[in-house]
Parts: structure tokens; C-alpha cells; sequence
């Protein structure tokens, strides 16, 4: 899978496109991860916020939800590839999810037909909770759980692939 051209940058392995959102702490990129003999892939790339790589407790965070997230295997939760730094910027590189996020989608279908039919509506959120459901009871190696609780569900963080 080819990533389109357009407005470009290198950062490390990755030639970066277009910026996917934007939080508090980090921006999303969608970019393509380059390697040997022609390997490419395209992942979503996070990088930390220029200003906060400057303090300890920001880094430490980032890196603790990389590990964390690291640690989950459902089909409906993200998956990590790698957690690292170039120069003074720290990054995470996950899975790319081609869709949409569920506040785009609802906005979408508001002003074209209305709410999305129920039985539509009950299969994300059962999907959700299965994720979250998960998360919430993963274990660690010893059988101790991991007490993960994800604090920021919201629509924009809920994606819908271009699949359904």
C-alpha cells in the first residue's frame, strides 16, 4: 500500500503526511514506515508536543501508554508497533486505521439522513465495550491485573473502519 504524495516530511524511518488530529499531549500523522528491501507500511504515527519533550513527567507518561497499550491484543483496540525517539522528539507508531472517527461520522449523518439506524448504533457500542471490557480485565504474566482504565472514550476517539 502506497501512501499518497503531497506536502511530506522524513522523520527518521518515516516519511510523514498529512496530520490525522491533535490532543494535549500529542499530534497523529498518518506516514509510511520504510525499512529494508522495499519493506513499507503505513502507520499512524504520535508524536509528543515539541514543548512538553522538555519535561520529564510528559515523557514518562507517553511512554507509559506505549507500554501499556503495547501489552493489548484485540481486534478492536489499536495496535503498537514501536515506541521511540528521533533527536529530542519521542513517537509512538501504531496501527493506521483507515476510517472515520465517530464525531465525524454522527456530524456527517445528521446533516445528510439523520441518526444512524439503531441496530448500527448497539453494534459499535458493543464492539466498544468489548475493547474497553477487555483493557479494563487484562492481566499481567502473574495473573495480577494491570488496572488499566482508559479515561478519554469520546467520539473522536472512537474509529470506524471504511469497513464497518
Amino acid at each position: 500500500m502506497r501512501a499518497e504524495t503531497g506536502a511530506e516530511e522524513q522523520f527518521g524511518p518515516y516519511l510523514v503526511y498529512e496530520r490525522l488530529g491533535v490532543g494535549g499531549m500529542a499530534t497523529v500523522h498518518r506516514a509510511l514506515e520504510r525499512g529494508i528491501e522495499g519493506f513499507e507500511r503505513v502507520v499512524a504515527l504520535k508524536r509528543l508536543l515539541p514543548h512538553l519533550a522538555a519535561d520529564a513527567s510528559f515523557i514518562k507518561s507517553f511512554v507509559r501508554e506505549a507500554k501499556l497499550a503495547s501489552l493489548l491484543n484485540h481486534v478492536n483496540i489499536v495496535q503498537i508497533f514501536e515506541c521511540g525517539r528521533v533527536g529530542a522528539q519521542y513517537f509512538i507508531s501504531m496501527e493506521y486505521i483507515d476510517g472515520r472517527d465517530i464525531r465525524r461520522i454522527l456530524r456527517h449523518a445528521r446533516k445528510a439522513s439523520g441518526p444512524p439506524p439503531i441496530h448500527v448504533t448497539v453494534g459499535l457500542l458493543l464492539q466498544l465495550c468489548d475493547a474497553l471490557d477487555y483493557a479494563h480485565g487484562r492481566q499481567d504474566e502473574s495473573g495480577h491485573p494491570l488496572g488499566l482504565v482508559h479515561r478519554d472514550v469520546s467520539p473522536s476517539n472512537v474509529l470506524v473502519t471504511s469497513t464497518g
